[in-house]
């Protein structure tokens, strides 16, 4: 699927005759051709999630899948983004502060 024309995007016909692992190794490029009414006609959530892994930017499917998503997962979507995973501030090195190149006393 990653190397799929446009014109064997405009026959894909019904995405829910493709897998959701072919849907997912789609190039941004190719799914940007996908038709809205395919997206519509879709119904499982799983190959929605695939298609909007794949489409990229595209303005006009990621606002379809958005919508359809949000109908089908409520608050669910989109996943909350895990916490970034920082020290704190001040917190000493891990290696005990034997490496006198990790610490600092910059404040930011």
């Amino acid at each position: 699927y990653r190397e799929l024309t446009g014109a064997a995007v405009r026959n894909l016909g019904s995405l829910e005759a493709s897998s959701k692992e072919s849907l997912a190794k789609l190039n941004p490029q190719a799914a940007s051709l996908i038709s809205l009414q395919w997206i519509e006609d879709l119904e499982d959530v799983d190959k929605m999630k695939a298609v909007a892994k794949s489409s990229g930017e595209d303005p006009f499917i990621r606002t379809a899948l958005t919508a359809k998503l949000t109908d089908a997962l409520g608050s669910a979507y989109p996943p909350p983004l895990p916490p970034p995973a920082r020290e704190p501030r001040n917190a000493e090195p891990q290696d005990g502060g034997d490496n006198p190149g990790t610490r600092s006393s910059a404040v930011f």
